[in-house]
């Protein structure tokens, strides 16, 4: 598939288990499908669900994610356990001395293993080349003066060839259906990749485009474009086109999963949101308190824009203008972080940020779905 081997030695049970079949607990049939927004050291709540949704024996037929959680989704078919992955992460993680004042920013300045490092080697390499006699003045050449002082590369990526190959290869085998984005900010296009199964459901081809989106196979290159943050600069080029973390431009992917035909569409979409869909406490008073609400609120655009056409659909159905009868309603689950996390936090992963997903998931889902007795299979990739 893309640049991505396949192989069906890799799928350990390629059979599609229902998710939802009622059960003892009491829930109604339907199927089902999980939008995971990725946000920094928000995903450790999106991998709590994920771990609850396990425990359960939920298994959704459709599953879109966009940055961090196309690395949790990854682990989550294929079986992993996603609180020890969550603990090696956190071991890993560089220690900011507490009495420090903003002092997670400080340990943010060192990187986070496995994931980016500060990007100071190439930092001095962009003055390298300049002599005592270089043309370049204190008055002259304003841009290339603030492209050396103040890049926009401030991190450079870590992650191996092989663990977005692991990513890329578990996604693409999944009988799941799988989306994720990337955003390419010169054509203002979004770049949706996908597997086989999602190709189906949607009734599109790989390499379809229209001026919004262009459909293309999950692949290692795909997986390393939709990580690429701001902070990494943008010299790199992937399928010759600049792409970004498609989180950026929309943090959930609803509107494909309204799309999928009707005999496969998502009756119930549970959207998995890492922070709050208003601003608590206090207003900003403070450039991290800005920053944090600016985040928030180009978070959540996007997300109100798609939940409002869901609610179109749902309002037609109710008031008989859509006479389809393969058309059913669709129930949105939100279920966001209740808590209030700082700017800082963005990128600081918690155990107890998990547990408050993992915790409280336990019991909506059954709530919702009823008792599963049966697990899902999983997908073994290599890598």
């Amino acid at each position: 598939m893309g640049a991505v081997g396949r192989s069906e030695t890799n799928r350990l049970d390629s059979r599609v288990v229902d998710p939802v079949v009622g059960g003892e607990g009491g829930g109604d049939a339907g199927r089902i499908a999980f939008a995971l927004g990725g946000l920094g050291g928000g995903n450790a709540f999106g991998a709590g669900f994920l771990a609850a949704a396990r425990e359960r024996n939920i298994r959704p037929h459709a599953i879109t994610c966009t940055s961090g959680m196309i690395v949790w989704t990854a682990h989550f078919l294929a079986g992993d356990d996603l609180r020890d992955k969550l603990r090696q992460h956190i071991a890993e993680m560089p220690k900011a001395p507490e009495s420090l004042p903003f002092g997670n920013q400080m340990m943010l300045a060192k990187g986070l293993p496995g994931v980016f490092r500060p990007a100071t080697q190439e930092y001095w390499e962009r003055w390298s080349f300049l002599s005592p006699f270089s043309s370049l003045s204190p008055l002259s050449d304003t841009k290339e003066w603030a492209d050396r002082l103040l890049p926009a590369q401030t991190w450079v990526p870590t992650r191996t060839p092989e663990y977005f190959a692991f990513i890329a290869n578990t996604l693409a085998d999944s009988d799941v259906a799988i989306l994720f984005n990337a955003f390419c900010p010169p054509s203002g296009q979004e770049v949706l990749f996908l597997n086989d199964a999602a190709c189906g459901m949607l009734g599109v081809n790989y390499f379809d485009q229209t001026p919004e989106t262009l459909y293309m196979p999950i692949s290692a290159e795909g997986v390393e474009a939709a990580l690429h943050l701001y902070s990494y600069g943008y010299e790199r080029k992937y399928f010759d086109m600049h792409l970004i973390d498609g989180a950026y431009h929309r943090q959930f992917i609803l509107n494909e999963l309204i799309d999928l035909t009707a005999p496969v569409r998502a009756e119930t979409i549970w959207v998995v949101r890492p922070q709050n869909s208003r601003w608590m406490g206090e207003m900003p008073s403070n450039y991290f308190e800005q920053r944090h609400m600016e985040t928030e609120i180009g978070m959540n655009s996007s997300y109100s824009m798609q939940v409002a056409r869901v609610d179109r659909i749902n309002r037609a159905l109710r008031e008989g203008k859509l006479s389809d009868p393969a058309i059913r309603p669709i129930r949105l689950e939100p279920f966001q972080f209740t808590g209030k996390r700082e700017f800082s936090d963005y990128f600081i992963e918690s155990e107890e940020v998990f547990n408050s997903a993992y915790h409280r998931a336990l019991d909506q889902l059954v709530a919702r779905h009823g008792w599963q007795p049966r697990p899902f299979p999983m997908v073994a990739a290599e890598g």
